[in-house]
């Protein structure tokens, strides 16, 4: 018997980053890892779907959100080397702005509640508020 996604499988939304979309030269490997969320997230989703398990896999993908972890970037035990980048981090997170916590809240209850989305990447900024990723479909 196959299974509506969202009803007896559950959710999983994993949570990447707008960094992901972007070059940062000053987190690569945080950069790589959250390129990784994406894929691996995705690529479950299909797996799911096409097993019919009946589970939902989303991304969450905000930009940078106002938590203590933010403010941390300006320490070089959490950056190492790249510490060097963090004026150039400041400025970035100045000229993006910086998400209120309860907009993250409302686009993860989005992808909680909506059945519809199956593999969807959620990216949440202060230019376009939530919003979702497209991709292109492979030409042969």
């Amino acid at each position: 018997m196959s299974h509506e996604y969202g009803k007896e499988g559950g959710v999983i939304i994993n949570v990447s980053s707008m960094a992901a979309f972007v070059n940062s030269p000053y987190q690569p490997v945080y950069t790589a890892t959250k390129h990784g969320v994406i894929g691996f997230s995705r690529a479950l989703a299909d797996a799911s779907a096409k097993a019919n398990y009946g589970v939902r896999i989303n991304v969450l993908c905000p930009a940078y959100v106002d938590t203590p972890l933010l403010l941390s970037v300006e320490r070089e035990d959490n950056m190492g080397k790249f510490v060097k980048y963090k004026e150039e981090l400041q400025c970035s997170m100045n000229r993006l702005g910086v998400l209120p916590p309860s907009l993250i809240a409302e686009g993860m209850m989005l992808l909680i509640t909506d059945s519809s989305h199956q593999g969807a990447v959620m990216k949440i900024t202060c230019s376009k508020g939530i919003h979702f990723h497209c991709y292109e479909p492979l030409s042969a």
